[in-house]
């Protein structure tokens, strides 16, 4: 006996089309009026394959068993949770054993020479802004280099991608460059790097090493210059507009431009976020943009306003061949993308188990945002044990584990979305349920312009 599951979203078109998709499992399918009344027959009762078969002209089992495997059916005597906990099992066994790890986040340093007030490092982590100790020495660099190497060599890979982030990696610029000189000497591994920098203390001898070394540079532009400066700021309040973009000509100049920038959308810099911040990344030669709301703290603007204008810049910036993507458009990618039924997934890569961030003074988190520690002394060994924290933690941001998740919409694909936003809850109440709405909000969106693109 079959009935509909519970899980079923369904959104429908002015064609008679449905968009359906399941909470957990994902799984979207483009359905039309015929498929829809089949699979809505199984609604109000139990039905057997019997019941469709003399209620439905055709042939109709092969459709119905299509529903059965996407979990649009399920047996009425079977949870259907159940293939989830199972999935999830055998993915938590590979994040214990590490074989999920591929990406290294080194704080090279927790301090920074500007001061946004929106940073999410230092609102989420309560740091000074500047102190000798919140750069990373070399000895701890290469000892984080050399665990998280071995780690990934005893699971049989060999690929690892190393992040510097935090603060602002540029001021210990000597740590940086040590770590690029020593993962070049060290054999069997690919190796390849990525950098969040203001990108105010680059120079020409910096931005050629890091070109040599093939870093990934991303950089954070909030708007033209009078919305930017409203919100990146120095230590004397003085916005930052024209040393970034200097910055982004210096990059061009030496044959290594930028493929894109960041923004942050606050109180303060709403209103002068729009098009022609689009038209900027053009006349600079970006081909990516990404917007986000801020994750750390609440925001007064109507989420339904934030949502409508993230989505008519990506409109426009697809006009002009631009990318236009956040953290809001991710619960959509995977809805679209990946199924527990057919292999783990996760909101990012710190709860993916791919990702661990060794600090300044060699303690372990899962990203460099967070404040949650899982490790000290750079000892993965107690990180991936058995009911450690930070298994502890993976497990409770499993879809099926987040209490507050439960029997949201899209809780397989967001699962609680991004953990420093989660931690910031505690500073901040309003965060989460804005937060929450933009999320559902964006998918929806996302969801009618698919089906308008595919008319």
């Amino acid at each position: 006996m079959y009935l509909k599951s519970s899980q079923l979203n369904i959104i429908k078109d002015d064609l008679g089309r449905s968009f359906i998709y399941h909470s957990l499992y994902n799984n979207p399918r483009l359905l039309d009026d015929a498929l829809t009344s089949l699979l809505e027959y199984f609604s109000s009762e139990p039905k057997t394959i019997d019941d469709v078969k003399n209620h439905f002209d055709g042939e109709v089992e092969e459709v119905i068993n299509e529903f059965i495997r996407l979990g649009y059916i399920v047996s009425s005597e079977c949870g259907e949770r159940k293939p989830l906990k199972l999935s999830q099992k055998q993915f938590l066994l590979k994040v214990e054993g590490g074989g999920n790890l591929s990406r290294l986040e080194l704080a090279i340093s927790n301090a920074c020479n500007l001061a946004c007030p929106h940073c999410m490092h230092f609102i989420n982590n309560d740091l000074p802004k500047q102190s000798k100790k919140l750069n990373m020495s070399i000895e701890t660099a290469r000892k984080s280099i050399d665990v998280f190497v071995s780690k990934v060599k005893e699971q049989g890979n060999n690929i690892v991608r190393i992040h510097f982030g935090n603060g602002e990696p540029l001021i210990n610029w000597e740590t940086l460059s040590f770590v690029l000189d020593y993962c070049s000497s060290i054999r069997g591994i690919e190796f390849s790097y990525a950098i969040n920098t203001n990108l105010i203390l680059l120079n020409r001898e910096k931005a050629e090493k890091l070109k040599t070394h093939d870093v990934k540079i991303s950089t954070s532009l909030d708007g033209t210059k009078v919305g930017n400066d409203l919100v990146r700021i120095d230590k004397k309040g003085k916005g930052t507009f024209d040393q970034i973009v200097e910055k982004i000509d210096l990059l061009r100049e030496i044959g290594y431009p930028i493929d894109g920038f960041s923004i942050t959308i606050t109180d303060k810099n709403f209103h002068h976020i729009d098009e022609s911040v689009i038209d900027l990344a053009f006349s600079l030669g970006i081909k990516e943009v990404s917007i986000d709301c801020d994750l750390v703290s609440s925001i007064d603007i109507p989420i339904s306003d934030c949502v409508n204008k993230i989505m008519r810049l990506r409109r426009y910036a697809r006009s002009r061949e631009i990318s236009v993507y956040g953290n809001w458009e991710t619960p959509f990618r995977i809805l679209m993308s990946s199924s527990w039924l057919e292999a783990p997934h996760a909101y990012c890569p710190a709860v993916d188990g791919s990702t661990l961030e060794f600090n300044v003074d060699g303690s372990i988190k899962v990203c460099g945002h967070t404040n949650t520690i899982v490790g000290k002394n750079c000892d993965l060994g107690i990180v991936l044990s058995k009911n450690s924290t930070y298994m502890n933690l993976i497990n409770s941001r499993l879809p099926g584990n987040n209490g507050m998740c439960l029997g949201c919409s899209i809780e397989g694909a967001c699962a609680g979305q991004c953990h420093v936003t989660i931690e910031s809850t505690k500073r901040d109440d309003k965060l989460m349920k804005n937060m929450c709405s933009l999320m559902k909000l964006a998918t929806t969106e996302l969801i009618v312009e698919y089906m308008l693109n595919n008319r």
